[in-house]
């Protein structure tokens, strides 16, 4: 914990015992999740501050033998900070887009809390931070969300009506249910497939119904982890590079670029959103030689097969 850590947590702090006040020390150390010795650190501060000048009348004054004798907390003489800290532009779209985020996962009063949270903080932020705001996830009906959020709460059986996009057919597996999981935008269900007998993760957004079977689900012990490449990883992704693709390293910021045979590069970028490399390996189609990770490419296949998907019904309505 540094210095600018402890002041940021103190000015949260003043509000909240001016709010509560009697409250005792262990009950401020849960509220901040901190231990009860930085609580007493904290006042031990916090006594010291106040208005300029430093004169008794001046400073936040703290009952310590109240603290130290009986455990509660009697704060007075702070009002000049009795509102609690504002969010910065950055913190309120950061907590915007994670607002949207849960939005787009769940449904009913949970997705309707987290809109109005979220409507309500983008009134606030300036339009020009605002506008930077997005977020894509592909995560079904919410009516579908919903059945599924309740069946995996519930341990509750389902049979899937599902579109398997790779092998171009309908299929209607039954799955115990464990949990949604979300990868590179995309929502999954991780479940226990009872046909394979094997876990399996089943896209949202290509369930078309979801019907509990009357069963309970089974214990199948632990899912397997996430194969998140970002974060099990370094953050980084390197691509090889044909010659027509070179314009990329002068676009964009590389952690390191080597020649190859051919005039072809191979070329490390940093990657903070999984979402930048399977646009850019879309957007250079055979201009890119190699993927490494080779998991890095997964997003890229599974847009390029929905979209091959589409142009195929497509087709079919036209004739």
């Amino acid at each position: 914990m540094t210095g600018l850590d402890q002041v940021r947590r103190m000015l949260a702090e003043v509000p909240y015992l001016q709010a509560h006040p009697g409250v005792s020390v262990t009950e401020v150390a849960r509220a901040f999740g901190i231990k009860k010795r930085q609580v007493l650190a904290d006042l031990d501060v916090l006594w010291m501050c106040g208005l300029p000048g430093g004169l008794p009348g001046d400073l936040i004054e703290i009952d310590m033998e109240a603290v130290q004798g009986e455990g509660v907390i009697r704060l007075t003489n702070a009002e000049v900070l009795s509102r609690p800290m504002r969010f910065t532009a950055d913190e309120a779209t950061s907590l915007i887009v994670a607002l949207r985020a849960v939005e787009g996962l769940t449904s009913g009063a949970t997705a309707s809390a987290a809109r109005r949270a979220a409507e309500k903080l983008t009134a606030i932020v300036p339009s020009s931070q605002a506008g930077r705001v997005g977020i894509s996830l592909a995560s079904g009906a919410p009516d579908m969300r919903e059945q599924i959020a309740t069946a995996v709460e519930g341990r509750s059986q389902l049979r899937l009506e599902y579109d398997n996009a790779s092998r171009n057919e309908t299929t209607h597996p039954v799955v115990d249910p464990v949990a949604i999981q979300v990868r590179d935008g995309v929502a999954y269900l991780c479940g226990w497939s009872l046909e394979r007998d094997a876990w399996r993760s089943f896209r949202l957004d290509r369930i078309v119904t979801a019907r509990p079977t009357g069963q309970k689900s089974s214990a199948h012990g632990t899912p397997p982890p996430v194969d998140d490449w970002i974060t099990q990883g370094s953050g980084q992704v390197t691509l090889d590079l044909a010659p027509q693709a070179r314009w990329v390293v002068e676009y964009y910021p590389t952690d390191s670029v080597t020649e190859l045979p051919g005039g072809a590069l191979r070329a490390t970028f940093p990657v903070g959103d999984p979402s930048w490399v399977s646009t850019m390996v879309l957007r250079l189609g055979e201009g890119v030689l190699h993927v490494d990770p080779p998991q890095a490419a997964r997003g890229a296949a599974e847009r390029a097969a929905s979209a091959l998907e589409l142009n195929e019904q497509l087709g079919q309505v036209d004739a």
